[in-house]
């Protein structure tokens, strides 16, 4: 070979393998965000919002208070059809919150709630330290917004148990929900502390 020929071969195989290497992390991101979309369109359990109400030390996210729905969309029919399937979300989250299972509490979440990801990190943190014998609750205030958005009043009343000293500790905490309807199923999608 000669001399001009050499840088020629040695830049063909630079090229060869940087585009070998661009089309392997293009599929690696493009795996990523299909293995996310998959699990994002999975159908919600109902053991989401129990998390948010078992950790006794934390503040909660305090999103914009519900507006008013216009009297149309409330109808007397739908109301006790609606409470049903929003009590369902927060009776997914009470089980979810006694066994310890975040896949299953973050799936009554919506991926739009603000700062989820370290709404888990801190859920996680708390059951290291609390288990939950005893959680219910109590909704009220229910009222269809649109079609696909809905609010509520949730009360929590929570039986904690300090895992390190077996003590007990009742705690009673109100928020104001906003609900939204994904995948057809119900999540939440903010959670305001009531006042």
């Amino acid at each position: 070979m000669t001399d001009s020929q050499r840088p020629s071969l040695l830049q063909r195989r630079l090229k060869q393998v940087w585009i070998h290497g661009f089309v392997l992390g293009l599929v690696i991101v493009l795996s990523a965000l299909l293995i996310w979309f998959l699990l994002k369109g999975e159908p919600p359990t109902a053991d989401s919002e129990k998390v948010a109400e078992t950790s006794p030390p934390q503040a909660q996210p305090s999103p914009s208070p519900p507006t008013v729905p216009p009297p149309a969309m409330a109808s007397a029919e739908t109301a006790p059809a609606l409470q049903q399937q929003l009590e369902q979300v927060l009776a997914g989250i009470r089980e979810a919150n006694q066994k310890k299972d975040l896949s299953q509490l973050l799936s009554h979440y919506s991926p739009n709630f603000p700062q989820l990801t370290q709404r888990a990190q801190s859920i996680s943190k708390t059951w290291k330290a609390y288990n939950y014998p005893k959680m219910d609750f109590d909704i009220k205030g229910v009222r269809l917004l649109a079609p696909d958005t809905a609010t509520a009043q949730a009360t929590w009343n929570v039986e904690a148990q300090n895992i390190s000293t077996t003590k007990f500790q009742t705690i009673s905490k109100s928020y104001l929900i906003k609900f939204v309807k994904e995948s057809n199923q119900w999540r939440i999608v903010s959670l305001d502390k009531a006042e």
